[in-house]
């Protein structure tokens, strides 16, 4: 603009750091659970099919671990709903203790969840599943009478095979081999 015959730059500046920060909250909440911090299923299944595409190109292992907390009703049937609620939690945090920062972890709904791990084979997968299984089984959540209450959960396991490429089917795999465990008494692992 001329002001007085000279020439003037007028600039406008608005502070959108607000709008920024409400952009990354709904982002998040659309990604993740909100009891858990884990990946909802949505998210945990996208990420999964970027995995398994760059596992099928450089023929990488890739295996998936279907898990759920054993008697998950009775929980909340005789201790509340906040207990499970808790218990969601505690499974969630040993999740984020046990697993490697590359594993993709999801709640898949209600007490189930999905564990993608790239770059491991069917046996490592079933030691991580092991393990897991172990970490769970060796915490305890407190509840707010102050009693412990320790869960189990039960896991399926599977890996990729080379005429595999689809993310529903080696979860339908891993959830097999989840009800093998659970027929095979719970707080198990079984292989699919």
């Amino acid at each position: 603009t001329v002001i007085e015959g000279r020439p003037y730059l007028v600039g406008l500046g608005v502070d959108i750091t607000r709008r920024r920060e409400l952009e990354q909250e709904l982002m998040r909440q659309a990604r993740t659970d909100d009891l858990t911090g884990l990946f909802n299923r949505r998210h945990f299944l996208e990420k999964s099919e970027q995995e398994l595409v760059r596992a099928v190109r450089y023929e990488k292992p890739l295996s998936v671990l279907m898990f759920d907390i054993d008697e998950f009703k009775m929980v909340n049937d005789k201790y509340g709903h906040q207990a499970g609620d808790s218990v969601l939690r505690k499974v969630a945090e040993a999740c984020r203790n046990a697993l490697r920062g590359v594993d993709i972890v999801g709640r898949m709904g209600g007490e189930e969840f999905a564990v993608l791990l790239p770059e491991t084979d069917i046996v490592q997968a079933c030691e991580v599943a092991e393990r897991l299984r172990q970490d769970i089984a060796g915490a305890a959540t407190l509840l707010e009478q102050g009693n412990e209450l320790k869960i189990t959960v039960s896991i399926g396991v599977t890996t990729l095979v080379e005429d595999e490429s689809d993310i529903d089917r080696l979860l339908n795999l891993a959830d097999k081999a989840l009800y093998e465990a659970k027929r095979s008494g719970r707080n198990c692992v079984c292989t699919g």
